[in-house]
């Protein structure tokens, strides 16, 4: 069961925080805080990452009070899989969000594309309907 848990700083604009996980530092942008005569709204940061949830959350802001759990949203578990129209299923792959892990996917095993096929966002997307993969949070 995956979690989205949005974390929350009161009383700062923006703030960039850092987490130990294992041996690196990870570092965290909260952004989107305002104080204003209309109000308070606080600065935020969003995370599906299960490994940054638990570093954040054995910090010692947050269990000092500056940093805070807001909303956690619970999401179903979903098939690797989706029905195509044509060739019956495509690999989905939820987890691809950027082009550097969309490259790195279609260049490991069992796809074994070069680096030089995989140069721009409409030569990936060419290559993952030729794959029978898709990315749906990202193209």
């Amino acid at each position: 069961m995956k979690k989205i848990i949005t974390y929350e700083i009161y009383g700062q604009v923006e703030r960039s925080s850092y987490f130990r996980v294992g041996k690196a530092l990870m570092r965290v942008e909260f952004k989107g805080g305002s104080i204003n005569s209309a109000g308070l709204v606080p600065a935020t940061f969003v995370t599906d990452n299960s490994l940054l949830q638990n570093a954040i959350e054995a910090s010692d802001a947050f269990r000092s009070g500056q940093i805070k759990r807001g909303k956690v949203d619970v999401l179903p578990e979903s098939s690797d899989t989706i029905p195509s129209n044509e060739e019956g299923k495509k690999k989905s792959f939820p987890d691809v969000t950027n082009m550097q892990q969309a490259r790195a996917l279609l260049m490991a095993e069992p796809y074994s594309l070069s680096l030089s096929d995989l140069q721009t966002k409409a030569a990936i997307k060419k290559k993952t309907e030729e794959c029978g993969v898709i990315f749906p949070n990202w193209l």
